[in-house]
C-alpha cells in the first residue's frame, strides 16, 4: 500500500485524466454529468506500481461514437505523459 503522499501522485493521474476528458467534453458540447474515473493500481510483488488502469465510465446515454475519442483524451494527460516517458533526475547535494 502507498504512503499517503505517493497515493495523492497516484490520484493525479487520474484528476488529470479528468479534467483532459471533461475538456473533450466540453469544447464539444458533451454532457458530463454521471462521467467518472476509476484508476486502479497494480503492484508488482516487491510493492513498487506495476501497471495503472484508468476505467472512464459513462452514463448509458452518453454518445458511443465518443468512447474512443475519450481515451485519446485521456492519454494526452501530462502526468500518465511524464510517467510514461520518465524524465531524467539529477539528484545532488550543495552547501547552503
Amino acid at each position: 500500500m502507498p504512503r499517503p503522499r505517493f497515493a495523492v501522485f497516484l490520484a493525479s493521474i487520474g484528476t488529470c485524466a479528468g479534467i483532459y476528458v471533461l475538456g473533450f467534453c466540453r469544447q464539444r458540447g458533451l454532457p458530463t454529468e454521471g462521467i467518472r474515473i476509476v484508476e486502479r493500481i497494480n503492484y508488482a510483488q516487491t510493492g513498487m506500481v506495476d501497471s495503472i488502469d484508468l476505467e472512464i465510465q459513462v452514463p448509458p446515454q452518453f454518445p458511443s461514437k465518443y468512447y474512443d475519442a475519450l481515451i485519446r483524451s485521456a492519454d494526452q494527460c501530462k502526468v500518465k505523459q511524464t510517467i510514461a516517458t520518465p524524465p531524467k533526475f539529477n539528484v545532488h547535494t550543495k552547501v547552503a
